[in-house]
C-alpha cells in the first residue's frame, strides 16, 4: 500500500548547505537550477536522440498536402526532448522541494502520463509513421491513471478530501455522496485526459506548446504559493490547501525546465518535446490544478490549449455533419500556417492572448485581497 504523509521531508539543500531557505528562495533557486541544468544537458541529449534515429515522424504530402511542404525543413529533427525538461526539473525538485503527499502524487501522475507519451512516441518511431497509440487507447490508459489517482486518494484522507469533498469557493456540492463520487471521478478524468491531450494537440509548431506550458506553471505556482496562507485564502477565491507550498516549488522547477527547453524548441527547432513531454506536462498541469482545487482555472490560464482543442472538435463535427471544413486544417495553428503566417508570428500571438487571460484570471482570484489592501 502506498502510504503518504502531509509532513514534508527536509529539503536536500538543507542537508547540503546547512541552512533553511524561505519559500521565495526555494522557488527562485528551483527555477534557476532547472534552467541551468536543462541548458547544460540539452545539447548532449539532442545529439544522443539524433544519433539513435529518435526523430519526429511527419504526415506525408498525400495526408496533409501543403502543410507537409511547409514542414519539410523539420524532417530529421529529433523528438522526445521532453526528457530534457523532465531530467532538469526533477533534479531541481529533488534539491529544493520537500516531499509531502501533494508533491508525490503530482509526480506519480506526471510519471504515468509521461510513460503513456513515451509509448506513443516509441510506437510512431518503430512503425515509421505518425500513427501511434489510438485516441481510444489513450483515453483508456488515462482512465486507468485517474482510477489509480482515486485509489491513492482513498488510502490517504488529506488527498481524498481534496478530490471527494468539493469546497470550491464558487460551488458547493449538494449531491448524494455515492452519486457525487461517480460524478467527481468522471470530472477529474476529463480534467486529466482533456488537459494532457489538449497540450499534445498544441505541440504542432516550434515553441507553441512550450511557452504556453511555461506560463501555466508560473500561474499555478502563484496560486500554490498563497493557497497555504489561511488569511489570504479567506479574502480570495483560493482554497486553503495545507502543504501547497511544495506545489509552488514543483511548478517553478518545471517552469525553469520549460524556459530553457524553449531555447532548443523555438523556431527553427533543434528538438521537439514529443508526446513524452506534451502528455506528461499536460497531466502534471491537470493534477496540480486539481490538488489546488482550481481545476477550472485551466480553462483560463490554458486558453490556447482550449482554443486548439475546440478547433479540432469543430472541424470534426462540421466534416461529419455538413461535409465541410471550417478551417483549412485543425488544430487551428495549422490553419494560420496555411494562411501564410510564420510560426514565430503564431507563437507570439498565442503568447499575448494567454498572458491577457492569465492576468485576468489572477485578478479575479485575488480581487478580494487586493481590494482589502
Amino acid at each position: 500500500m502506498l502510504k503518504l504523509d502531509m509532513r514534508p521531508f527536509n529539503p536536500l539543500v538543507s542537508l547540503l548547505f546547512g541552512k533553511q531557505y524561505s519559500l521565495w528562495e526555494r522557488c527562485a533557486y528551483g527555477f534557476a537550477t532547472a534552467f541551468i541544468v536543462a541548458l547544460m544537458i540539452g545539447k548532449p541529449i539532442i545529439r544522443f536522440l539524433s544519433r539513435h534515429q529518435i526523430r519526429q515522424v511527419f504526415r506525408t504530402k498525400q495526408q496533409v498536402k501543403d502543410l507537409a511542404i511547409l514542414h519539410d525543413h523539420k524532417i530529421g529533427v529529433p523528438t522526445m526532448g521532453g526528457i530534457i525538461i523532465a531530467s532538469a526539473s526533477l533534479v531541481a525538485v529533488a534539491i529544493w522541494a520537500s516531499f509531502n503527499d501533494l508533491l508525490i502524487v503530482s509526480l506519480l501522475i506526471y510519471f504515468l502520463c509521461s510513460l503513456l507519451g513515451a509509448a506513443d512516441d516509441a510506437l510512431k518511431i518503430i512503425k515509421g509513421n505518425s500513427k501511434g497509440i489510438t485516441s481510444r487507447q489513450k483515453l483508456c490508459v488515462q482512465a486507468l491513471i485517474t482510477g489509480f489517482l482515486f485509489y491513492i486518494a482513498s488510502k490517504n484522507p488529506p488527498i481524498n478530501d481534496l478530490f471527494v469533498h468539493v469546497h470550491w469557493k464558487w460551488f458547493q456540492s449538494n449531491f448524494d455522496p455515492q452519486i457525487a463520487l461517480a460524478i467527481i471521478v468522471v470530472f477529474y478524468f476529463c480534467v486529466i485526459a482533456g488537459t494532457s491531450n489538449a497540450v499534445n494537440l498544441t505541440d504542432g509548431i516550434d515553441g507553441l506548446a512550450t511557452i504556453n506550458i511555461l506560463l501555466c506553471f508560473i500561474s499555478l505556482a502563484i496560486c500554490a504559493f498563497y493557497s497555504n496562507n489561511v488569511n489570504i485564502t479567506r479574502e480570495t477565491l483560493l482554497s486553503y490547501v495545507a502543504g501547497s507550498t511544495e506545489l509552488a516549488v514543483l511548478c517553478t522547477c518545471f517552469a525553469g525546465g520549460c524556459a530553457a527547453f524553449f531555447f532548443f524548441n523555438v523556431h527553427p527547432a533543434s528538438v521537439f518535446m514529443g508526446d513524452i513531454g506534451s502528455i506528461g506536462l499536460g497531466g502534471l498541469l491537470a493534477i496540480v490544478a486539481s490538488l489546488l482545487r482550481l481545476p477550472l482555472i485551466l480553462l483560463a490560464i490554458g486558453i490556447i490549449f482550449v482554443i486548439e482543442t475546440i478547433s479540432v472538435m469543430l472541424q470534426l463535427t462540421s466534416k461529419k455533419i455538413f461535409k465541410k471544413k471550417i478551417f483549412l486544417m485543425a488544430p487551428i495553428h495549422h490553419h494560420f500556417e496555411l494562411k501564410g503566417f510564420f510560426e514565430g508570428e503564431i507563437v507570439r500571438g498565442a503568447f499575448f492572448i494567454q498572458v491577457i487571460f492569465i492576468l485576468t484570471a489572477l485578478f479575479v482570484i485575488f480581487y478580494g485581497y487586493i481590494g482589502a489592501h
